[in-house]
């Protein structure tokens, strides 16, 4: 992961997280990579009350924070890692709200 994906609040959160001796990675067990979340990802939703989140969920949902602030679809794919535009698409769906402003802002300039 680059630099420039990770935001400043996270940067600064991360920061903060004591880290185990030795080991490079923030989500650990014993200081071991763990490879495959899901079982712990699946805790933390019943957790926290939420039903039928899915990781992929989150994804969607930063693409579709992203595309509705005016980031462009290009960025977003990029920070997504898709190798096609039509893949960006797939994640941004626009409120009309959105779709409004956009309209808007031309005239008003």
């Amino acid at each position: 992961m680059t630099d420039t994906s990770v935001s400043a609040p996270l940067k600064e959160l991360l920061s903060g997280i004591e880290k185990t001796e030795g080991c490079l990675y923030v989500f650990n067990n014993s200081g071991k990579k763990i490879v495959d979340f899901k079982h712990s990802f699946k805790t933390a939703c019943r957790n926290a009350g939420l039903k039928d989140l899915r990781i992929h969920d989150l994804r969607h949902v930063f693409a579709s924070k992203m595309v509705m602030n005016g980031t462009s679809l290009y960025i977003t794919g990029e920070l997504l890692g898709h190798r096609t535009p039509n893949m960006t698409k797939r994640y941004s769906h626009l409120v009309p709200d959105t779709l409004r402003k956009a309209v808007n802002d031309v005239w008003a300039k």
